[in-house]
């Protein structure tokens, strides 16, 4: 595992008020698209499991949930243009 990588696996706060099921399911998540992106996308990804583990947390809805809606949302597609 690439250090970086390392280092925002081994973020105590990312994971801070989470269930081990629910920080396990953000760690694996957030472990796939890191191997997906351009190390300087790690920054973006810490913040983005940072604000998930906050929803969790405040709000009670489910590391799992919150992971599928952002999945959607990354695969929906582009609203049609405006028609004339």
């Amino acid at each position: 595992m690439r250090e970086d990588l390392a280092y925002l696996m081994e973020d105590e706060a990312l994971t801070d008020g989470l269930t081990d099921e629910e920080a396990q399911a953000l760690l694996s998540w957030l472990r796939d698209l890191a191997e997906e992106v351009d190390p300087s996308h790690l920054a973006h990804l810490r913040r983005l499991g940072h604000e998930v583990a906050r929803l969790a947390r405040d709000y009670g809805v489910p590391v799992e949930d919150l992971i599928g809606l952002l999945e959607l949302a990354w695969e929906a597609p582009e609203p049609p243009g405006l028609q004339a």
